[in-house]
């Protein structure tokens, strides 16, 4: 009765009302507020991607015009490596560019994601396009918890393609987008073209060299879009953002052409001119299994294409070894500009750095003279570096992991959710803890020819038959489809057409031996076999089961 009373007073009715409205409004403000100091508080994230990087030429050395050795990467080691953590054991899951990359916006495999083709059905900016990756990637999960996202330089193959999407297309989550824009397969260093946020620019450099007179001079590296060189051109865009991005966390990706070949036929890669000729000294190295001489013990479809390197390839892969060398050597200036921009800005000692590779690439290894897309180690096993806070500082992990587990770990960090169901686990806790290594196992895939398990598997994905998916093309090496596990110190692959390897990476980390027929590995091949069954096809968080117990081979003792 008094509460009516109280309402037939307008005078008081208002009184109320404000009250009310004061109450909600510091309620709303208090959201906000925290909900912008969580955003703050998060960490910046900066992703450095090169395409064809092998781990060789992460550590490798170049000669100079005196003799004396010189680091390839000094900014990278000294900046990322020595400040941070390498991950020893990190795969490519298909060692080829656009699944790679999909991969690291997704967090699935390629035969969960669909997306295992460099170009075509299913692969390529056709087949991501036409995925849930395209709307539902790392990026997307990072904007909804207030990230300012931002892409430079190579995206996925055949972009800008217009029968993959619209040709000035910006995928979704993208706070700033300036990438390469290449309606072919082609890799340029000059002469290329960018979309700027669905705006067409370019060609940058349209002569060959141009760099002589202007375009590239010492003066690069401190700035100015001036510079047309590639490297330089999406480094330099990449600090403008760092510089006047909002005073919000920022995740940044910069994906370099480097060093892989040109789209010329040489098969080589493309150095900036101030760099030419650096390399020019330096030898070509030969590991173990460098141009085998008996590989009976490898499956028959791998033998029937492996031949024994004359020297004039021999003498062609020290050519392209020199030129990727020095194609790096822009990559590396690049890192310590974009490291010290953030420092300038203050947000370096909030920033996790991850640096890269998509894939590896054969230098001769295995009779091998160029290209990737087998499970060997110079081409699945790339580089994987990181720094940040919390992060141990000049250490190494052997805990094996996959470009799959970079999506689960970003999101970790920046406190997000993905859009995606993973198949790959975060490796925030490896961060503090590099030892902890577990009983992980990753997968590795490849699937280049039809494949009638791929196909049932994938099945209401526009796949209507085993040969809709077509061969994709051979590139130097057999085009095989192959499952692999790597787990502990082995790995075993499994060929579709028949064949299979069993390397133990301890005894043998250069798979020279193939041990899948030694009777003191039986237990160790029925075990793997048997893994990889079941995880062929895998998906979300049976894919991050560990192994178990791996049996120790029982060799005999001389």
């Amino acid at each position: 009765m008094g509460v009516l009373i109280l309402f037939r007073n307008n005078r008081w009715r208002f009184r109320v009302l404000w009250l009310l409205t004061g109450l909600a409004a510091a309620l709303l403000t208090a959201a906000f507020g925290h909900s912008v100091g969580l955003a703050r508080a998060r960490p910046n994230l900066v992703v450095i991607q090169t395409d064809d990087q092998t781990v060789r030429m992460l550590h490798s050395y170049f000669v100079g015009p005196h003799g004396k050795k010189h680091r390839t990467m000094p900014h990278v080691q000294r900046l990322i490596e020595d400040r941070g953590l390498e991950f020893t054991n990190y795969y490519a899951s298909i060692p080829v560019c656009s699944p790679s990359r999909s991969a690291l916006l997704s967090g699935q495999y390629g035969h969960t994601s669909g997306l295992i083709r460099n170009v075509g059905k299913l692969g390529g900016v056709r087949g991501i396009s036409r995925s849930p990756v395209w709307k539902r990637n790392l990026a997307v999960a990072l904007r909804r918890v207030g990230y300012y996202t931002a892409h430079f330089g190579r995206f996925v193959n055949q972009y800008g393609n217009p029968e993959g999407v619209d040709r000035r297309a910006v995928p979704p989550g993208w706070s700033w987008w300036a990438t390469d824009w290449t309606p072919d397969v082609a890799r340029r260093f000059y002469g290329y073209k960018l979309n700027v946020n669905g705006h067409i620019q370019g060609p940058f450099g349209k002569l060959h060299y141009q760099a002589w007179s202007n375009k590239d001079s010492r003066k690069c590296p401190a700035g100015g879009l001036s510079c047309n060189y590639h490297t330089d051109q999406i480094t330099t865009r990449a600090l403008r953002v760092i510089r006047h991005a909002p005073r919000r966390p920022i995740y940044i990706q910069v994906d370099y052409e480097a060093p892989h070949a040109t789209a010329d036929g040489s098969g080589e890669s493309e150095p900036a001119s101030r760099h030419i000729g650096s390399a020019r000294r330096t030898p070509l190295p030969k590991p173990p299994g460098f141009n085998e001489r008996n590989i009976r013990d490898k499956p028959r479809v791998l033998r029937s294409r492996a031949r024994r390197l004359r020297a004039g390839q021999i003498a062609g892969m020290r050519t392209r070894w020199q030129r990727e060398l020095e194609s790096l050597r822009a990559v590396d200036e690049s890192v310590g500009r974009i490291v010290r921009t953030l420092r300038d800005t203050g947000r370096l000692a909030r920033t996790y750095i991850f640096f890269i590779g998509d894939n590896g690439a054969f230098f001769g290894e295995h009779r091998y003279a160029r290209s990737k897309f087998l499970a060997y180690e110079p081409s699945s096993n790339v580089p994987m570096l990181v720094r940040g806070p919390g992060v141990k500082r000049g250490r190494r992990s052997g805990a094996i992991v996959s470009n799959v587990d970079l999506a689960p770990t970003i999101a970790d960090l920046a406190g997000a959710r993905l859009l995606l169901k993973p198949d790959g686990r975060s490796m925030k806790r490896l961060f503090r803890f590099p030892r902890r290594v577990g009983r992980r196992a990753v997968i590795l895939e490849s699937y280049r020819l039809p494949s009638r398990p791929l196909y049932q598997h994938l099945e209401g994905e526009g796949i209507d038959t085993p040969h809709d998916l077509g061969p994709s093309a051979s590139a130097v090496v057999p085009a095989v489809n192959y499952t692999a596990i790597r787990a502990g110190r082995y790995k075993y692959i499994d060929y579709e057409g028949g064949g299979r390897e069993l390397y133990d990476l301890k005894l043998d980390p250069y798979e020279v031996s193939n041990r899948v027929h030694w009777r003191g590995y039986r237990k160790v091949v029925r075990k793997l076999a048997r893994q990889l069954k079941w995880r062929r096809f895998c998906s979300g968080a049976k894919c991050r089961r560990g192994t178990g117990r791996l049996p120790l081979p029982k060799l005999r003792r001389h």
